[in-house]
């Protein structure tokens, strides 16, 4: 009786999850389309302005007053700040989901480098957040809505509906995928697809007509090719990092409109010495490295990394994983004179190789190989992958991601999937061994630079 008991139990929670993660997929995948379709226009808009990156400065500054002095409390607009909320139990406010929807669009539209992802996977969780308790639901079920949000979030604006779903579960914990969310999580994530799809979005999608037979010496450059990735990942986060941190400085011992303003003259003079497709979203960046087309710069990708650091730095709001894409497929494409293999091939294999490092997503990275560029490219983009999370360690873009997969570094109960309450095991692994570590290298690092450093963080940035 008690197995009849327990498979009856079973069949309701997945016909109540499925439908659920329906709707959720149905509210996402509408907010999504309407969001790019916003930005879209927005960029549509301001091509037919010459220069337009000029107007960053102020751009930059209404964006940051905006994010900080007005309802300051309700700051929940960035994916590590929605990351950090999941993992806390914590509910998103709708204002914050405001922010990240017009902010984002300000900043990208007026040539600051940042991503679309992040105000579709934010909206999606606080859409969610909000549902959830308007049904009156548990806290485990309340995050498990949010954690369905963020993957229709993802899978919709990227048009992912199967790595999208699994890359909002991969990037709350590495080490750890909560398994017990992956169908409603792939349904959701599904559904926003086919959402986004059907009103009109259209999607990056480059099939790899061309991969070279295996053998053992291409073999051999593919893991060359990875560990070049996972370096590429860890100069993004740490430029990112030294980024945040001077700025900071800036802001303590001026105010907050001349750091702006000195972000946004630093963007132009970069647009303007280099070229403009290393600001704002930068699709065309992405796109002619993934048909073959000639670099602009073989320095692309370190262009597009300084542009981004900045833009966020300089209070800036948007996604990263876009940029990531940008220098992935730049850096790969700049790679292939050096290793003798087709530019487009290595231009895809490093846009979901920098994504696996820096976010620290193999798996999901993998399966979008597969998704944006057929499976042919399954094997060497697995390799590559894996390869780059291995050499960025437990380092990350999302500072609030929990890492967890050295688990011999941590005791019995702080491991995820023991008998404990979820709540508390996540409360007792908040402070771990990566961010120890991170803390103790970062204050050596910027000790010369920053005079007492521990007044540098403020609750806008964490």
């Amino acid at each position: 009786m008690k197995i009849i008991d327990d498979s009856a139990y079973n069949v309701i929670h997945i016909i109540k999850w499925f439908f659920l993660a329906t709707f959720i997929g149905i509210i996402v995948g509408t907010l999504d389309a309407i969001f790019l379709k916003a930005l879209d226009n927005s960029i549509a808009w301001r091509n037919k302005i010459p220069y337009f990156y000029l107007g960053l400065p102020l751009a930059l500054y209404i964006v940051a007053v905006l994010s900080r002095k007005v309802a300051p409390m309700h700051k929940d607009y960035a994916t590590d700040a929605v990351l950090k909320k999941i993992n806390d139990y914590q509910p998103i406010s709708f204002l914050s989901i405001l922010k990240g929807f017009t902010l984002s669009i300000l900043t990208i539209a007026t040539g600051g480098s940042a991503g679309k992802e992040a105000p579709c996977a934010d909206v999606g969780a606080g859409m969610s957040s909000i549902l959830s308790r308007l049904l009156h639901m548990s806290i485990e079920d309340q995050r498990k809505m949010m954690i369905c949000g963020v993957s229709a979030g993802f899978a919709g604006v990227f048009g992912v509906p199967i790595s999208g779903a699994l890359f909002g579960l991969e990037v709350l914990w590495v080490g750890h995928i909560f398994y017990e969310v992956m169908f409603p999580a792939l349904v959701a994530g599904i559904t926003a697809f086919q959402v986004t799809s059907f009103l009109g979005v259209n999607y990056i999608y480059h099939p790899i007509h061309f991969v070279p037979v295996f053998s053992e010496q291409f073999f051999l450059k593919m893991i060359v090719a990875g560990m070049f990735f996972g370096l590429v990942s860890l100069l993004f986060i740490e430029i990112a990092k030294v980024a945040r941190v001077i700025f900071r400085y800036i802001v303590r011992k001026s105010n907050l409109f001349v750091t702006c303003v000195l972000g946004g003259v630093l963007l132009i003079f970069i647009g303007y010495l280099t070229s403009p497709l290393y600001l704002g979203l930068g699709i065309a960046g992405i796109d002619g490295p993934l048909s073959g087309a000639p670099l602009h710069s073989p320095f692309g990708f370190l262009y597009k990394i300084i542009t981004t650091s900045i833009t966020f730095a300089a209070g800036g709001i948007g996604g990263i994983v876009t940029p990531i894409f940008f220098v992935g497929a730049q850096s790969g494409a700049m790679l292939s004179d050096f290793l003798h293999v087709d530019s487009a091939t290595l231009a895809a294999l490093g846009l979901v190789s920098v994504l696996a490092g820096a976010a620290n997503t193999p798996l999901a990275a993998s399966i979008m190989a597969i998704e944006l560029f057929g499976p042919a490219i399954a094997p060497y983009a697995a390799v590559s992958c894996v390869i780059s999370f291995l050499i960025t360690g437990q380092q990350s873009v999302y500072p609030s991601q929990r890492i967890s997969w050295d688990s011999g570094k941590t005791s019995p109960t702080e491991r995820p999937g023991n008998n404990l309450d979820r709540r508390a095991t996540d409360r007792i692994q908040t402070v771990h061994t990566r961010k120890m570590i991170a803390k103790k290298m970062w204050k050596k690092m910027t000790r010369h630079l920053v005079p007492h450093h521990e007044g540098t963080t403020n609750n806008s940035d964490k």
